[in-house]
């Protein structure tokens, strides 16, 4: 029964996920903006042999979307959110042999059946993003790294082209070289002779730049940098707030995308406040990891316990290349803005370290006589068993709200374009998000940041668009244009062509003259 449990928790989660996939038909207006705006565009780009315009993460995800789109036939949303749910299946499965590995089997099925339930964990399991796709990519080096059933080098070449791997679906992958160089060279975990060090070194470098090396060379030719990306501006939205009023989403970036240009620019611009802000971000980032909604709190605090007691007492240095690995993702991210999603990684260390703690506290309690045995058996596991309920009911909450806010009025104001639209034209469509323009097969053009009518105006008669859309979404981020959100109210100048009444939702068309 202990070998097959594993894999029925496996089975339930597939089935669990599956069951609300179906109820997700289409992207929302949260993180799978991405969606619409990079990953999927990006896929039918490299389809058709081009270079991809997703400057911020690598082309591994757009990649894996195209090829199985062109094996399956199948559209590009409901391969990323099918693929997010398996991802999510072996997230659970890795999370139970990493910690099945460290500390011993009970820790590893308590960790997998804490991460399952988590936070946001649930709701990006049916999400067509890169995050459990990452995610697993991670859990996948830690494990493929510290395994004993291969040889050292055959280890070293698998993790370096994973870690490859990792980099090409997000930038910030690179720390997983970081982990594992420290982990041969400086912990020496293969107990190996100086010389094998750096031989294994070698080999796990190599292999790096063999799985990355067709993109670095591309992003070279086409960039004038392998290693180009616009990160540095998602870094200048948090050290530097105040230029974009605390916006850390397309209204912010592309507003510091005309001041900087290059990481240099942004460490430049200000070294004092990047110094001084950078410990603050780091101290906000781990109280967040424990105190919003990435784990439920009794898991957080429970974690810090385990991560200590696991450095008095265990003597492995497996575990401590694992608590190394969160250190150096820690750090890594307090560089930019916190969201949840960004320290599923860390998700995954808390649960197995919060685990850890509940029996090895209750196997210190077994050591006074006073205790009766069998309740001291009982409370590791109605311990793990409150975690894993209160972490159920809290996700449960997220995963209705999430399923409660999708946009289903983009279906019909779609249609609305589809019948009004011969398909050999591409209309010029004006919205806050990318999400209308994909279904339809239009062309997106950003929301400007006007503060006016006339100053919108204005932009209009300097812009070729046909279509202007006006939802809950631009009315929350163009608050100066509230009065678009009933046709009633509007200028003259535009007119509403289809309204949906709830939610909001109103395509205009604009009735000036561009130039």
């Amino acid at each position: 029964m202990k070998r097959w449990l594993p894999l029925l928790i496996c089975l339930a989660h597939f089935l669990t996920l599956a069951y609300l996939a179906r109820q997700h038909p289409f992207g929302n207006f949260a993180t799978e903006t991405d969606f619409y705006h990079l990953y999927a565009p990006d896929a039918e780009r490299i389809a058709a042999g081009q270079f991809p315009r997703n400057t911020f993460q690598g082309p591994g995800y757009p990649a894996l979307l195209s090829l199985i789109a062109g094996m399956t036939g199948g559209d590009l949303f409901t391969i990323g959110k099918w693929f997010s749910v398996v991802c999510a299946v072996l997230v659970g499965f890795l999370t139970f042999k990493l910690f099945a590995r460290l500390f011993d089997y009970w820790v590893g099925i308590g960790a997998q059946l804490i991460v399952l339930v988590s936070g946001e964990f649930p709701q990006f399991a049916i999400n067509a993003t890169t995050d459990i796709f990452f995610l697993l990519i991670c859990l996948l080096v830690l494990t493929v790294f510290m395994s004993e059933s291969l040889s050292v080098r055959r280890r070293m070449a698998l993790a370096g082209a994973l870690i490859g791997l990792a980099y090409l679906t997000r930038y910030n992958g690179v720390f997983l070289l970081a982990v594992c160089l420290i982990g041969i060279v400086l912990l020496n975990l293969f107990e190996q002779r100086w010389g094998e060090r750096w031989v294994s070194a070698v080999i796990l470098v190599a292999a790096f730049f063999i799985a990355a090396s067709p993109w670095l060379y591309a992003n070279y030719k086409h960039q004038g940098s392998p290693f180009y990306n616009t990160n540095y501006l998602n870094l200048a939205t948090e050290f530097y707030p105040d230029l974009v009023a605390g916006k850390t989403n397309q209204d912010g970036t592309r507003v510091l995308e005309e001041k900087f240009h290059s990481f240099g620019d942004v460490l430049r611009y200000d070294p004092k406040r990047i110094i001084t802000h950078y410990p603050i971000n780091l101290y906000e980032s781990l109280r967040l990891s424990i105190r919003d909604n990435l784990v439920n709190e009794p898991v957080g605090w429970s974690a810090l316990l385990g991560m200590a007691l696991a450095l008095i007492g265990q003597k492995s240095k497996k575990v401590l290349l694992v608590l190394i690995a969160g250190t150096l993702y820690l750090l890594m991210m307090a560089l930019t803005h916190w969201e949840t999603r960004y320290y599923f990684f860390i998700l995954v260390l808390y649960s197995g370290f919060a685990v850890y703690a509940v029996l090895r506290l209750s196997e210190l309690v077994r050591t006074h006589r006073w205790f009766w045995q069998p309740v001291t058996a009982f409370i590791p596991v109605a311990l793990v068993a409150v975690m894993w309920s209160m972490s159920l009911a809290e996700s449960r909450k997220d995963v209705r709200r999430f399923l409660d806010s999708q946009p289903i009025e983009l279906i019909e104001a779609s249609n609305y374009l589809n019948s009004v639209n011969p398909q050999s034209a591409r209309l010029r469509i004006v919205a806050r998000k990318p999400h209308l323009p994909y279904l339809s097969r239009n062309e997106w053009v950003f929301f400007p940041p006007v503060k006016s009518i006339e100053e919108f105006r204005a932009w209009v008669e300097n812009s070729n668009v046909d279509y202007i859309a006006v939802g809950k979404r631009e009315l929350k981020e163009r608050k100066d244009l509230a009065s678009l959100g009933d046709p009633k109210h509007a200028p003259p100048w535009l007119k509403a062509m289809w309204v949906n009444d709830d939610p909001i939702f109103i395509l205009y068309k604009p009735e000036v003259k561009s130039e």
